[in-house]
């Protein structure tokens, strides 16, 4: 808890998370630090805990972060613009990850 009594951000997102019933978070590796303050707030409070992945930021050309001045900033405006659902799957799965295999093309399946 703050000293003005409110809770701090890890033990209200664990909360939050844990009653949602959320199992899996895939986030940005700038979340990495609270990734194990999240975990200790989860073992104390005896919920089940979830399973993390961190990956890259997407950034822009200049190097920074990605911001609604660079275009499209969700997968709903990526719809709405006309990519199809197996072209943003295949795009985000390869995005600066590979499988160690030549293949380029990922389904939904």
């Amino acid at each position: 808890m703050r000293s003005n009594g409110q809770p701090v951000y890890n033990f209200c997102v664990s909360v939050d998370d844990a009653t949602m019933a959320i199992s899996h978070f895939i986030r940005a590796e700038e979340h990495l630090p609270n990734t194990l303050r999240q975990a200790l707030i989860y073992k104390a409070l005896g919920f089940a805990m979830p399973c993390f992945a961190h990956v890259s930021l997407i950034l822009a050309p200049n190097r920074s972060k990605l911001s609604k001045r660079h275009g499209a900033t969700s997968v709903g405006q990526f719809r709405d613009m006309g990519f199809l659902p197996e072209a943003m799957v295949n795009y985000l799965a390869l995005l600066g990850w590979g499988d160690g295999t030549e293949n380029e093309f990922f389904t939904l399946d």
